[in-house]
């Protein structure tokens, strides 16, 4: 066997003390690689169920605002372009008031109450206290559409230049369907059959397309309205 001498001996101890210290190091790079990736896929599936959250927020209020959107009275003014909204409650100034009432005395017997859908039960209009006789003044210009009969209801219907049409039961009118009326003109009066309020009210509904109603006590305002008190 060779003679070993110290000198040696000792490198060959720090030689495989460095080899030791590199395998460690490396077994802790190898691991920290891993711990670094495993943090950045951690980060990576926080930002994506963040991103994730936002989305349903996102669509979330657009539906909200669609229902909102929906449920309320929003007119189309021909003249402006615009279709303005009125929230319930808001009082609209004359200036504002894109119909005029088709009664002089203007008293609420009974509120719009906007149904869910089509087909659900709802006050779809106003009903204006108004004795047989009184005068039914055409709210906007427009055209008269129908005369007549509706399921034993004498009906009243005047399309404007907007595509919403104002219908009025009980009335009668001397026009015929396609005479062209201004805003104001005396379009009819109230008589005949209807099942509001017999013999005492106007019923006016507002409605835009197939069964898109409006509050027409939101989209007029220039004269003082009185609600019916309790009997």
């Amino acid at each position: 066997m060779p003679a070993w001498s110290g000198s040696m001996l000792l490198r060959i101890a720090m030689d495989s003390s460095m080899g030791d210290d590199m395998n460690n190091w490396l077994d802790w790079r190898r691991d920290e690689m891993i711990r670094a990736a495993k943090r950045r896929e951690w980060e990576r599936l926080q930002d994506e169920c963040k991103r994730r959250r936002i989305d349903a927020a996102i669509a979330c209020m657009s539906v909200i605002g669609l229902v909102l959107a929906l449920g309320i009275g929003i007119v189309a003014d021909a003249d402006a372009g615009e279709i303005p909204a009125y929230p319930s409650g808001a009082a609209v100034s004359q200036c504002e008031a894109l119909y005029g009432w088709p009664v002089e005395t203007v008293i609420i017997e009974q509120k719009f109450e906007r149904p869910l859908n089509t087909w659900s039960p709802g006050h779809r209009g106003i009903d204006l206290a108004a004795e047989t006789g009184t005068a039914i003044l055409a709210p906007k210009a427009g055209t008269v559409s129908f005369a007549g009969k509706v399921a034993g209801k004498d009906v009243v219907s005047v399309r404007h230049s907007n595509g919403v049409v104002s219908t009025f039961e009980p009335a009668s009118t001397d026009f015929a369907v396609g005479t062209k009326v201004t805003r104001g003109q005396t379009i009819g009066t109230v008589e005949g059959e209807s099942d509001h309020c017999k013999d005492q009210c106007l019923h006016w509904g507002l409605k835009r397309g197939a069964a898109d109603y409006l509050d027409p006590e939101h989209v007029s305002g220039n004269k003082r309205i009185a609600l019916k008190p309790l009997e």
